[in-house]
């Protein structure tokens, strides 16, 4: 890359952090805000989502990078020509507080960045007006000093009116789907296979010879059924379950998916097949034990099975990343939708891209993301709308770098008018997106 503008203001901060770094000319900026932790203060991303988001924003191009063998590619992000300046408003203990989100806005200014991408906010249940909001009143003047904002709209959806980051100056980023899976299907003992999805790198048979069970048949006396059908902590007869693969629901239940395979896992179990229409389209990454998420319909399918069987078997294969994936793009079930509730006459999101399966860089030092026994992954897989909204900030970037005089307005308004259209799914419906998708 050539010299560093002239124009540019910002420093390279390296805090408190002693392992220190220097800017490059593709990092040309650092800076940290720790929230009350002033000796661990550093802009060095320690969790990996910062290194993600930046690469997807601008990163150059690397061939054959993958996690693990899976997704083989060649990645680059959406503007690889530019170069980025980090604010780290995050600490790995504290979170953020709207100060440290203002100061870094201030920052950003008087630097002279072109493009801001903020890959974070308030949960819907706690959005709050603009004017006590730190990131509408931050990318005010920052959009008032020429610079594009883009926020990602948030993963309460598919519920209506859950987005945030909704000020009418802010371009608002929903996720959608491309066109890669990450399967890990289901073979039963009639040799029927089942789809499903997820990352594992499970070391089992790819033949049906496990024992496979109803997680419902194996209810604990005093005990919810329907606790033990959603594979709840203390709910299942360990008797039982030892040995087998078990199917779990996933309706109406509190606990996230990995306690489910910690529940069964701790109780001896093979593996856990997972019901769920709705988390079926990501790809969670389950390490090396085996578990994958199949749809309703092939659950009832499956569960037709084992009541039909006097023997019932099965296994779960090792992952595989097909392209060519349809229907592609879609919404995604977790994007955030609209309209904005603060106020309510605003239409939001603005435009959706890529957030679901997206892979780019990984920190270096990553526990655990990292398999046993293997060095940590340069590159690694996730989804949100945390993942679209770089893919967007790369986009405006770019066209910044093309037409330097454009006024945010005049950026937001080309991309909003160049989407192409989504392929609507049951959950969707136009309020979660309303200018497409880029893909």
């Amino acid at each position: 890359m050539g010299p560093i503008p002239l124009r540019w203001n910002g420093t390279c901060a390296n805090g408190h952090d002693s392992s220190t770094f220097n800017c490059n000319k593709k990092i040309i900026g650092a800076r940290s805000y720790g929230a009350g932790e002033i000796k661990s203060r550093t802009p060095r991303d320690m969790m990996g989502h910062g290194t993600h988001v930046a690469y997807t924003a601008a990163g150059v191009e690397v061939k054959d990078v993958s996690y693990y063998g899976l997704a083989a590619v060649t990645a680059k992000g959406g503007s690889p020509g530019s170069r980025l300046a980090i604010y780290q408003v995050f600490s790995s203990q504290n979170g953020s507080h709207g100060s440290t989100v203002l100061a870094a806005f201030d920052d950003a200014i008087a630097d002279g960045v072109d493009v801001l991408s903020l890959s974070f906010g308030s949960s819907s249940f706690l959005e709050q007006e603009f004017i006590n909001d730190p990131i509408a009143l931050g990318a005010f003047p920052s959009v008032q000093n020429g610079i594009t904002v883009v926020c990602s709209a948030g993963n309460d959806g598919p519920n209506p009116g859950s987005v945030v980051n909704s000020a009418p100056w802010i371009l608002t980023v929903a996720a959608s789907t491309i066109d890669r899976v990450f399967e890990s299907d289901v073979v039963l003992g009639n040799n029927k296979v089942i789809k499903g999805t997820g990352i594992n790198f499970a070391n089992i048979q790819n033949s049906p010879v496990y024992p496979i069970i109803y997680a419902k048949s194996a209810k604990k006396s005093g005990v919810d059924e329907n606790a033990t059908r959603n594979c709840e902590p203390n709910s299942m007869d360990q008797e039982i379950i030892k040995g087998k693969i078990v199917v779990c629901d996933n309706e109406d239940s509190l606990y996230p998916q990995i306690n489910k395979q910690d529940e069964v896992k701790k109780l001896g179990g093979i593996g856990v097949i997972l019901i769920d229409d709705e988390l079926r389209g990501v790809a969670f990454n389950f390490g090396t034990f085996p578990m994958t998420l199949i749809s309703s319909k092939d659950g009832a399918k499956v569960l037709s099975y084992i009541n039909s069987t006097k023997n019932p078997v099965a296994t779960i294969l090792p992952t595989t990343a097909p392209a060519n994936y349809k229907p592609a793009p879609t919404i995604a079930y977790f994007s955030s939708g609209g309209p904005s509730t603060i106020p309510k006459n605003i239409l939001k999101p603005d435009i959706a891209a890529p957030g679901v399966n997206i892979l780019a860089a990984w920190i270096g030092n990553d526990t655990v993301q990292t398999l046993k026994g293997k060095d940590p992954p340069l590159y690694n897989v996730f989804s949100g709308t945390s993942m679209a909204c770089p893919h967007v900030s790369g986009i405006a970037a770019a066209v910044k770098s093309r037409n330097p005089t454009w006024s945010p307005s005049a950026i937001r308004s080309a991309i909003m008018t160049t989407g192409e259209e989504l392929k609507m799914q049951i959950w969707a419906c136009i309020y979660m997106v309303t200018s497409g998708t880029f893909d």
